[in-house]
């Protein structure tokens, strides 16, 4: 299941009976703020408070050309979180979330569970953006505003995971912080970490001299390696290809 959200500047917009809105904290256009309007107004529904600017507090910071930037992420983050909201929002259009937003987003603490990720992604239909629905972001978002013109009106519509309002995600398995924790190891790369690898792939079959060094053979077997797993072939030694190497499968 999926919920359908509403939001606009406009109060005169927003129509009834959804089962989810957002307003503005801030701002001067239109109705702006208008956050108390919408929890006036549909006090059975869902609401999402919305933040232009990371001087002001929200379930959901804005991140675009005259709002907020990425870099005034994990301060907002840290505020929101010491102030008891439970994965604050980052929402931004799907190529500023590919070009800063989610790298953002995985270094805050507790990484991407401690986020929840609202892309805007127009032209594409009703849809969440990710690798598998739209391809414009390369990680899973947890909603997509996917229309500026809903019902015919300056009103846009998202559809968010079922979860979006719910409890936090459960924290990663050992296994996959392990993986996480590990460093990302490429060609090029020389040591005692390539050796370790290089071991691994032995260990499935590959043959390789256990040399410390990632030249154009170990680069193959990896890029061999991810392909049978179906993981990315970039022939780089990150958290999923580890997982691999260590378990025998992604996790």
């Amino acid at each position: 299941m999926t919920i359908t959200m509403f939001d606009t500047a406009y109060s005169d917009q927003f129509p009834a009976g959804a089962a989810a809105y957002a307003g503005y904290v801030d701002g001067g256009i239109g109705n702006q703020p208008n956050y108390a309007f919408i929890v006036s107004a549909f006090p059975n529904a869902r609401h999402l408070s919305i933040a232009l600017f990371a001087s002001d507090n929200a379930d959901a910071l804005d991140v675009e050309s005259g709002a907020a930037r990425p870099g005034d992420i994990p301060d907002w983050h840290a505020r929101q979180v010491a102030r008891g909201i439970v994965r604050p929002v980052i929402y931004a259009n799907a190529s500023t979330m590919e070009a800063g937003v989610i790298t953002v987003a995985g270094c805050l603490q507790g990484g991407r569970r401690a986020v929840r990720l609202w892309s805007a992604h127009y032209g594409a239909g009703e849809h969440i953006c990710g690798p598998k629905s739209c391809g414009a972001t390369s990680v899973d978002m947890d909603g997509t505003q996917w229309t500026s013109t809903a019902n015919g009106l300056v009103l846009d519509q998202s559809l968010l995971l079922d979860d979006f309002f719910g409890a936090p995600a459960p924290a990663p398995a050992w296994q996959e912080r392990l993986m996480q924790a590990l460093p990302n190891v490429r060609e090029g790369s020389t040591g005692g970490i390539v050796k370790t690898i290089q071991g691994l792939l032995c260990a499935r079959g590959h043959v390789t001299p256990i040399d410390g060094d990632f030249g154009v053979g170990t680069l193959e077997q990896v890029k061999a390696t991810q392909a049978a797993a179906g993981v990315t072939q970039d022939g780089i030694v990150g958290p999923a290809t580890w997982a691999v190497l260590v378990t025998g499968s992604a996790l």
